[in-house]
């Protein structure tokens, strides 16, 4: 396979399966002798065409770090959300008696029990 890359097609076929392979080998995890002999490919080639692939990037990021920035402006839609998240609700009454302590009865109490719990704390008080 890679003889027939080296020898035939165009330049850009041959560097796009090179990308492909370096690419590949990088997010395999394997080494690149390791990746190369399950792919056929010489490490030494795959090698230089890591090389070659990021000095081409390098050389990228120059020549466009010295050309003039553009700011360019896209269209942001900004939607509802999928999920709707209501704020906690506290549904309890809080009551602060003489002395600092607080009780809290949720709505919907017992109106006698809740009587009788102040008629003793009012006498530990």
């Amino acid at each position: 396979m890679e003889a027939a890359m080296a020898d035939g097609g165009h330049l850009g076929d041959r560097e796009q399966f090179w990308r492909d392979h370096v690419a590949g080998w990088k997010s395999s995890g394997l080494s690149l002798r390791l990746y190369s002999e399950r792919h056929g490919l010489k490490a030494g080639t795959l090698g230089y065409w890591n090389s070659r692939l990021k000095a081409q990037a390098a050389d990228a990021l120059t020549s466009s770090a010295g050309s003039e920035t553009v700011a360019t402006f896209l269209a942001v839609h900004v939607a509802e959300p999928a999920v709707s998240v209501s704020e906690p609700w506290d549904d309890r009454i809080e009551l602060v008696l003489k002395g600092g302590s607080v009780l809290r009865v949720g709505r919907g109490f017992d109106a006698v029990t809740l009587g009788r719990l102040l008629d003793v704390v009012e006498r530990r008080s």
